[in-house]
């Protein structure tokens, strides 16, 4: 196993039960960048002061176990910025909810997902010479098909849309 994939399942194995990055996280990070550059340019330094509190502030935010209570957090601040003109449309854009960010945390993260991904990869690039990959516009599904024979007509499996391609 790589250096890099053992650095990255062991993140995954710290991450795990933590909060993780969800909406406030990010704007409390976006807000304390933004002091830290007015407070430099500006030379005020208890401005400086303040963005490293909001930057360590959405740290531990990210890192805390208490995930029911972050939740309620954040669930608070997506509602009260809903209604703000253009604060609302970029923290709905961040996550697209909480709803999708702990199931985005939830899938995708685990050693087993990790495995599969390589295995496909392999495979793409094992049949490249031989197979054209496409995905379905309608549900995502990869489809193979084989290489060389023209414009075909294509059933996806999955979600049974046709298409036609050049394979």
């Amino acid at each position: 196993m790589q250096h890099i994939e053992r650095k990255a399942l062991r993140m995954n194995d710290f991450m795990k039960g933590r909060n993780g990055a969800d909406e406030l996280t990010i704007v409390l990070g976006f807000i304390g960048i933004i002091f830290a550059m007015v407070g430099s340019m500006a030379r005020i330094q208890w401005l400086s002061w303040i963005a490293i509190a909001v930057i360590v502030l959405g740290v531990l935010r990210g890192l805390s176990k208490n995930i029911d209570a972050r939740r309620k957090e954040n669930d608070a601040f997506v509602a009260a910025t809903a209604n703000v003109p253009c604060l609302g449309k970029f923290v709905a854009s961040l996550g697209g909810g909480t709803a999708a960010a702990s199931t985005s945390r939830a899938a995708g993260t685990s050693k087993e997902d990790f495995e599969r991904a390589k295995r496909t990869a392999k495979k793409m690039w094992k049949g490249r010479k031989t197979t054209a990959y496409l995905k379905c516009p309608n549900c995502g599904q990869m489809l193979s098909v084989p290489k060389g024979k023209g414009k075909i007509r294509v059933t996806c499996p999955k979600c049974h849309a046709k298409m036609e391609t050049r394979s």
